[in-house]
């Protein structure tokens, strides 16, 4: 408890001078790692993370502008030197400081998401699944960006992800992938292309327990729904029955069960013989509420 106290006041003490106490050195060494200064790295980036837990401290890091230019140096650096202890924080510090939205990580996603789509083929699984991370939450705030890694296969990579991720490496994948096809033609077609059935969404939807996977799977569903004939390629799958479980859950109108009922409401207005399943399965009730959803 003593220790919490003094840690509190010393993060207090720091946001008024946190430009020139912490910013200005960390972005020095950042932009120029070697043999020597790497060691340090580690846990100076803990250091950081831990200051950033402090609201104003992370607003400052989420908003400097030294920051977010020396990021992407950094990334290219450990890349090309292989420094993975270095690479696996400094994500994973990108990854909580972009969950705060701001014009200047806007201003270098392209950078940022272009270094860390380059750290998908790497061969450290914790290094993929914090780059994926990165792009979770760098993308919605960069349509510039979004266009930049679907053009160079992200799509196709999320779903390869999707097959066997453990549970953080999923919930970022789907996280992408839905941010790129709710803002893209073109993603909707990469992903038909490669998974005409959807099967990769259908398994989130058939057996994750994570409110985030399924609420994020049943979105991309519907952005998916969008293209002609999609769905029409899902006659005779088990979508009917996925859906209609999340969309008819409890009052509390979750993320998860709107985004079903929106996707069940788009597939059958956009393929009426679906609506036979729904009969089948006793769930017009559902898909009653789920046409008002969509038309309201």
């Amino acid at each position: 408890m003593l220790f919490y106290f003094f840690s509190y006041r010393f993060q207090i003490q720091l946001r008024n001078t946190l430009t020139e106490s912490v910013i200005v050195p960390f972005t020095s060494i950042l932009r120029s790692i070697n043999k020597t200064n790497r060691k340090i790295l580690p846990p100076l980036l803990s250091a950081i993370g831990s200051l950033a837990r402090d609201a104003v401290i992370h607003h400052k890091l989420a908003h400097d502008p030294e920051c977010w230019d020396a990021f992407p140096v950094a990334i290219r650096q450990c890349s090309a030197c292989e420094y993975k202890e270095i690479l696996n924080p400094m994500l994973g510090l990108i990854i909580n400081l972009s969950t705060t939205p701001s014009p200047v990580i806007q201003e270098h996603a392209v950078s940022l998401c272009d270094c860390c789509q380059g750290l998908l083929s790497n061969t450290d699984g914790g290094v993929i699944t914090r780059a994926t991370g990165v792009l979770s939450t760098v993308l919605p705030q960069s349509s510039e960006a979004v266009q930049l890694v679907i053009q160079r296969g992200v799509v196709r990579t999320m779903c390869q992800l999707l097959k066997g991720a453990e549970q953080d490496a999923t919930r970022y994948a789907i996280k992408t992938l839905t941010v790129c096809t709710a803002g893209s033609h073109l993603a909707r077609e990469e992903l038909l292309k490669s998974d005409k059935k959807l099967a990769v969404l259908r398994h989130l939807l058939g057996s994750s327990c994570d409110e985030l996977v399924l609420g994020n799977a049943a979105l991309c569903l519907a952005n998916c729904l969008q293209l002609e004939g999609t769905a029409s390629n899902l006659l005779g799958t088990d979508i009917v029955r996925l859906l209609l479980r999340h969309a008819a859950g409890d009052a509390k109108k979750t993320a998860v069960q709107l985004n079903a009922a929106i996707a069940l409401a788009t597939l059958c207005r956009s393929e009426p013989r679906h609506t036979e399943k729904v009969r089948e399965l006793h769930g017009f009730e559902v898909l009653h509420s789920c046409m008002k959803l969509i038309n309201s």
